[in-house]
């Protein structure tokens, strides 16, 4: 019995000295053991080890350089639609508050052949703001002759003596009679220039903002405001140009 007593304690040891190598071999974790014996000769012995081990992986979120432009096309498309659509907007505006004014727009023969009497003041100004065009566009020519013939003139007067020496005798000799007929053209340029330049201020009579807006008014059956004046002097240009150029034509030989 002694014997058995002895063995039995000798085990209950030995498990207690496993325990803690048996802990080690888990890692993160605990073990236990404990033995009991008893006077009757029995005893139990019972032990826990377990272990746990957590591990984790980090994440991370990034925005790719990608997605930021295409957020800025968005952002850039749609200021573009509302421009456009804006834009669009404005237009069909404009064209509400013009009503008649609209047909502004016509082809020049339309303008020159229409027999309206809506249209007769509108008729008027683009004429007249035709003759002002050409009558400013003659006296810009004038202006450049008179330059030329007194650069000529200036050419001859301005000789030295050597330079009148080394011409040829009849070239001397015609000299003089040059520089009268010069000084005399550049008279006469001068009194076609001040007289173009009197002509292409009496054809501006007529051409103003003032006259615009009463031949747009005549014309339209709508209230006629700076915005409408400013569309009808952009639509007018072309068709002032368009009747410039025909009467400089039919007075070009």
């Amino acid at each position: 019995m002694t014997n058995r007593k002895t063995l039995f304690a000798a085990l209950a040891a030995l498990a207690l000295l496993a325990s803690p190598a048996l802990a080690g071999a888990g890692g993160n974790g605990h073990g236990g053991g404990n033995g009991h014996g008893d006077g009757n000769g029995n005893g139990g012995g019972n032990g826990h080890n377990g272990s746990n081990g957590k591990s984790g992986a980090s994440h991370g979120k990034s925005s790719s350089a990608p997605g930021q432009v295409a957020k800025a096309k968005t952002d850039d498309t749609t200021v573009d639609k509302t421009t456009k659509v804006s834009s669009v907007h404005k237009e069909k505006n404009i064209h509400a508050k013009l009503g008649r004014l609209n047909s502004l727009q016509r082809n020049i023969n339309a303008y020159m052949n229409s027999k309206s009497k809506k249209f007769a003041a509108i008729q008027a100004f683009v004429t007249q703001s035709a003759k002002a065009k050409v009558a400013q566009a003659a006296a810009e020519a004038a202006e450049d002759k008179l330059e030329a013939l007194n650069a000529e003139l200036s050419a001859l007067t301005s000789l030295t003596a050597a330079q009148i020496a080394a011409m040829t005798p009849e070239d001397q000799a015609a000299l003089p009679g040059k520089i009268t007929d010069l000084q005399a053209e550049v008279a006469a340029q001068e009194a076609a220039v001040t007289a173009a330049n009197e002509a292409a201020a009496a054809a501006e009579v007529g051409t103003d903002d003032a006259s615009l807006d009463a031949a747009l008014t005549d014309m339209a059956n709508k209230p006629v405001d700076a915005e409408v004046t400013a569309w009808a002097q952009g639509v007018l240009a072309d068709k002032i140009d368009q009747t410039a150029a025909a009467m400089e034509a039919e007075t070009t030989p």
